[in-house]
């Protein structure tokens, strides 16, 4: 009896390096442009985490009839974390308390006066300035570490939108486009 031989299957050495040498090379290309979407991805939640404060604050002005805050936790340092505070200035109760900024994500303080003082809505649900009691509306900028960036502005009556500060026309009246020293007491 003949036996018949088949064709042995698998790969040799040299095809399995072929493919290892490809896998790596398509690696090198991909993973920059991972770490790019991922860091424009948590600037994107940053900005909308923010926006949503901005929006608990209001709503949470006009359901207590009264002045509620938006400041940040350490100084006017909104990387570090921030707080919405209702009351009295002598005794301010803690609503809510947000984490610090993701890493990659900080604040671009060349836009806008990134709500120096803090932000605070009247009983209304107007902005209002945390130092002044004049109407505010302002600016708080955040970049990632790929250069994009995200605005956040509110306007006079409260309500706060996110724009594409580089993109022209995108943030409207330019509020967040103006230097900081113009916009310090926004």
């Amino acid at each position: 009896m003949k036996r018949v031989q088949r064709p042995q299957r698998g790969f040799t050495l040299i095809e399995l390096m072929t493919v290892v040498a490809i896998v790596a090379v398509l690696a090198a290309f991909g993973v920059p442009g991972f770490r790019d979407m991922l860091l424009n991805q948590r600037l994107a939640t940053a900005a909308q985490a923010f926006s949503a404060t901005l929006s608990f604050a209001r709503l949470e002005a006009v359901q207590r009839a009264q002045r509620v805050r938006v400041e940040a936790l350490s100084g006017n340092d909104w990387a570090a974390g921030w707080a919405v505070q209702t009351g009295p200035d002598d005794a301010l109760r803690t609503l809510r308390r947000f984490d610090p900024l993701p890493q990659g994500v900080q604040v671009d303080t060349t836009l806008g006066a990134g709500f120096a003082q803090g932000l605070s809505y009247d009983g209304n649900g107007f902005a209002r300035q945390t130092a002044r009691s004049g109407f505010g509306g302002g600016c708080l900028t955040l970049k990632a570490d790929t250069g994009r960036r995200a605005s956040i502005v509110v306007s006079a009556s409260g309500r706060a939108k996110i724009c594409n500060p580089d993109v022209s026309g995108d943030c409207g009246s330019g509020v967040c486009g103006r230097g900081r020293k113009d916009d310090e007491g926004a």
